[in-house]
């Protein structure tokens, strides 16, 4: 089977972009499925269309962006590929699916940057503990979408890293040392850069990178009376987690199938635009690129046949309503931000 990779756009638009090599194609047998399972419907059948191709791209990019209609932060646009992008010693063979990415219009560090900083640290104020509460609530959720950067993922780059996989540098520094072939700490330093914990953890605490679930249900609700904002990011998050407890089932985005580091992510939340976090995620980018790395945030195989595809459409409609949700929580942020923005400007 050869052919090359059928490219959905976001917006209405945007034509189909696609290219089919010499062989048999997947065209007919996914325009069938996509019919049987009503992917395609009557609208995608108003205008004729010029091929079995077209037919199922018109589908494919009316469902994405009726999917997507509303999102504000994350940057998803839907690749189908019949193998994903990227570079690897080896991927599943899966001569009877095609792979569906999720990735940025834009490719890699393309994606926006959220501030949280001011957010969180005006829920500390009303009740410490309350913002690294709802932190961890929040980077539960983060974990149900495509691949987003927060301090605590930067956190698990920087330990991979520059670490060895240790919690920090201390632990770290004889294999470093070992790998330089020095006999002293200040030898490698002379040799090398050593990036230290303390120096990831300059510009924020530490439990924005590890955050637990501090207080309880109860202890949030009334915390959250004293304070209009608190109570505004608290019932925010509350309905994140109505949509997390009845609107599934969500789609399985954790792309372990394919046995490389997804490198295009979906959204950069960082503390505050002085943390070390772009610089942990340009060094995890440069050293990705010499193994295996997928260019998409996600990325799940579907067979062409049956079901899946609309299966995964139907739960991705899930997904994005708390992408949404998530969305609505760092929007509140933002606002936050700027608002002491405007008021040191004035000042």
């Amino acid at each position: 089977m050869s052919f090359a990779p059928l490219a959905i756009p976001s917006l209405d638009d945007v034509p189909a972009s696609y290219t089919i090599g010499v062989g048999r194609t997947f065209a007919r047998e996914l325009t069938l499925s996509l019919l049987d399972t009503h992917v395609i419907t009557e609208a995608d059948l108003e205008k004729r269309p010029k091929s079995e191709l077209e037919l199922a791209s018109r589908a494919l990019s009316r469902r994405w962006t009726h999917i997507t209609d509303g999102m504000r932060y994350f940057d998803w646009q839907l690749h189908i590929d019949p193998k994903p992008d990227g570079s690897f010693y080896h991927y599943p063979e899966t001569p009877d699916s095609l792979w569906a990415s999720i990735r940025t219009a834009d490719g890699p560090v393309s994606c926006r940057h959220v501030y949280i900083r001011d957010g969180i640290q005006a829920l500390e104020n009303v009740r410490a503990g309350l913002g690294q509460t709802v932190l961890a609530a929040l980077y539960d959720a983060f974990r149900m979408l495509p691949f987003s950067i927060t301090p605590g993922y930067a956190l698990g780059m920087a330990e991979w890293l520059y670490w060895y996989g240790e919690a920090d540098e201390s632990l770290a520094l004889e294999e470093m040392m070992a790998c330089y072939d020095v006999k002293s700490v200040d030898e490698l330093k002379s040799v090398t850069d050593v990036f230290t914990r303390s120096e990831f953890f300059n510009a924020m605490p530490e439990w924005v990178a590890l955050p637990k679930r501090v207080l309880t249900r109860r202890q949030v609700q009334i915390a959250a009376q004293r304070d209009d904002y608190a109570q505004e990011v608290v019932e925010a998050m509350d309905s994140l987690w109505n949509i997390v407890h009845f609107y599934g089932p969500f789609a399985d985005l954790r792309s372990e199938d394919i046995g490389a580091d997804p490198i295009d992510f979906a959204l950069l939340v960082r503390w505050s635009d002085d943390d070390e976090i772009t610089r942990v995620v340009d060094d995890f980018l440069h050293q990705a690129a010499d193994g295996d790395y997928v260019t998409a945030g996600s990325v799940t195989p579907l067979k062409i046949v049956g079901d899946e595809f609309a299966n995964w459409l139907k739960a991705m409609e899930s997904t994005a309503l708390l992408a949404k949700a998530v969305e609505r929580v760092l929007a509140l942020f933002e606002a936050r931000e700027r608002q002491l923005s405007r008021i040191m400007v004035r000042v």
